[in-house]
């Protein structure tokens, strides 16, 4: 009788998984959003999982300069914590091409949800705005990967998953050259500055002979 009950369970968590990511695609389709994924398990060991919903970078804009880095993350599966002294942290990176991973933290929203710990408050639905420096960047296609990773008591690992990486381009604009002076217009103001040194020395040649 237990095994019915917990299949009928199963299947009422996955219909309603199914419902939150249809809700999820639509709500994108409304905002302008880039993409919406989902990432992680819901059963097994060390179950997490969230939904990525990516704002900026977009694949059909060319950047220069600066990129806005914008997404939102929603997390649908996280370990509850009981202990009287663990907490749980949401640590966020963005990676782009072969560089090193940067840390981001989340910016704090009045729509922010927390789930309260006995050492701090995780927040479920955390969202990122940053402006990111990619004028070192080669003009050309490049890639951005986000990686969410969930630690306990701050040191222990508890789940990290990267999402599909995403795409842009860089255009950053052509510098403009410098003039130079020619060299027949310095030999000009050359001779011009001497021909006035060798006229005012005469002019005051003649006067002093004058008198």
């Amino acid at each position: 009788m237990r095994q019915p009950v917990l299949l009928l369970a199963l299947s009422l968590k996955k219909a309603a998984l199914a419902l939150v990511l249809s809700l999820l695609f639509l709500i994108v389709g409304m905002v302008g959003a880039q993409s919406v994924s989902y990432y992680g398990r819901d059963s097994g060991v060390n179950p997490a999982a969230f939904t990525l919903i990516m704002y900026s970078p977009r694949s059909e804009t060319a950047y220069s300069d600066t990129m806005l880095l914008q997404f939102n993350i929603t997390w649908t599966t996280f370990p509850r914590i009981f202990g009287p002294e663990q907490s749980l942290d949401g640590v966020y990176t963005y990676r782009i091409d072969d560089n090193p991973p940067v840390s981001i933290a989340p910016n704090q929203s009045a729509s922010d949800r927390v789930y309260v710990t006995p050492l701090n408050n995780f927040t479920i639905n955390p969202s990122f705005s940053y402006l990111v420096n990619i004028a070192d960047l080669p003009d050309g296609d490049h890639k951005i990967v986000i990686t969410a990773s969930l630690y306990i008591n701050g040191n222990h690992l508890y789940f990290s998953e990267s999402a599909s990486p995403i795409g842009f381009l860089v255009q950053n604009p052509t510098p403009t050259p410098t003039p130079e002076e020619s060299f027949p217009n310095v030999l000009i103001v050359v001779a011009s500055v001497a021909l006035a040194g060798v006229g005012a020395g005469l002019l005051l040649y003649f006067r002093r002979h004058k008198h």
